[in-house]
C-alpha cells in the first residue's frame, strides 16, 4: 500500500513539474537587436519580414529581419537571424547610441497622413491633432529622447514653405536634416466611415381626469431620436535615423473605433518603440 502511495505521489510530482515548463514556455520570444524583446505568437518568416502577434491579441504585426537578433519558440528551438547585414545594423546602432550619448538625440514628429473616406476628416487640423498626441505620448515615456514641439516642427515646415500636402514628397532623410534632427516619425491614421444609424423611441400619453376613458381628453406624443456613426480605425508609426534608415515601424488597430481612437493607439504604439 505504502509502494502503492509513493509511486502515486512520485507520477504526481511529474505532472505538475510538466505542466509548470509547458506554462513557463508558452510564448515565442523575439529578441532584438537593440536588446529589447517581444513576446507572442510567431505567425510567418518571410525573406525580410516576420509577422506575429502580442500574446492575448489576433492582430498581427511585422518586424524586419534585419532589426531581429534571434527567435526562442515555445517549444524551446531558437533560430539565429544575426547575419552580415545584421552584423552591419548592429555597427550603425552602436554608432547611433554613441551618437545619442553626445547629445544626437533629438525627435521630430512630422503630421500624420490621414486616409479615410469621410473628406471631412480628411484636414490638416486634424493631422496636427494626431501630430501632438503622439508627442504626448512619447513624452508620458520620460525617454532620454528630446521630443521636438509639434509647433517647432510645424512653424519650420511652412518657413521652408512645405504645405502638410507636399510633405510625403520628401524622404525622411530630407526631414531630418531640415529639422536638425536625429530620427523623425512618419505615420498614417486610418479612419474608415462605416455609415450611420439611426435609433429614437416615442411615448404617447392621454390628459384625462378619467385614466379608464382614453376616447376623451388630449394626447401629449414624445419623441426622441439619435444618430450614431461607426469608424473602423488603425495607427501606423514609423521611425526613421538621419540617414534615412527604418527602424522601427508597428501597426495599432484600437479594440473600440472612434473618431479620436487614435490617441490610446498612439500611447500602445509609445511603448513599443525600440529607443531608449
Amino acid at each position: 500500500m505504502k509502494r502503492i502511495l509513493k509511486f502515486t505521489i512520485y507520477l504526481f510530482t511529474l505532472l505538475i513539474c510538466a505542466t509548470t515548463t509547458i506554462a513557463q514556455q508558452k510564448e515565442d520570444v523575439i529578441y532584438l537587436m537593440d536588446g529589447g524583446q517581444k513576446k507572442g505568437k510567431v505567425i510567418t518568416i518571410g525573406d525580410e519580414i516576420i509577422k506575429f502577434s502580442y500574446t492575448g491579441e489576433e492582430l498581427q504585426y511585422e518586424l524586419k529581419k534585419s532589426l531581429i537578433d534571434k527567435i526562442v519558440f515555445a517549444n524551446g528551438r531558437e533560430e539565429s537571424f544575426r547575419s552580415a547585414g545584421n552584423a552591419s545594423s548592429t555597427v550603425n546602432a552602436t554608432a547611433l547610441q554613441a551618437s545619442a550619448i553626445q547629445g544626437g538625440n533629438r525627435l521630430a514628429v512630422i503630421p500624420f497622413e490621414i486616409a479615410s473616406n469621410d473628406q471631412g476628416l480628411t484636414t490638416d487640423v486634424m493631422r496636427r491633432e494626431v501630430q501632438q498626441a503622439c508627442v504626448d505620448a512619447l513624452r508620458s515615456r520620460s525617454l532620454s529622447i528630446q521630443v521636438q514641439d509639434a509647433r517647432t516642427t510645424n512653424a519650420t515646415l511652412a518657413k521652408n514653405n512645405i504645405n502638410l500636402a507636399e510633405i510625403a514628397n520628401h524622404t525622411p532623410e530630407e526631414l531630418a536634416k531640415l529639422f536638425g534632427v536625429d530620427y523623425v516619425i512618419l505615420g498614417v491614421y486610418d479612419i474608415e466611415n462605416k455609415g450611420t444609424f439611426s435609433y429614437g423611441s416615442g411615448v404617447a400619453s392621454y390628459d384625462d381626469k378619467k385614466k379608464d376613458n382614453k376616447t376623451k381628453g388630449t394626447v401629449v406624443q414624445s419623441n426622441n431620436s439619435y444618430t450614431s456613426t461607426n469608424y473602423d480605425t488603425k495607427v501606423l508609426m514609423t521611425i526613421y535615423d538621419a540617414t534615412g534608415r527604418q527602424l522601427f515601424s508597428d501597426t495599432r488597430k484600437p479594440f473600440l473605433g472612434g473618431v479620436d481612437s487614435y490617441k490610446g493607439a498612439l500611447k500602445t504604439l509609445a511603448k513599443r518603440v525600440p529607443l531608449k
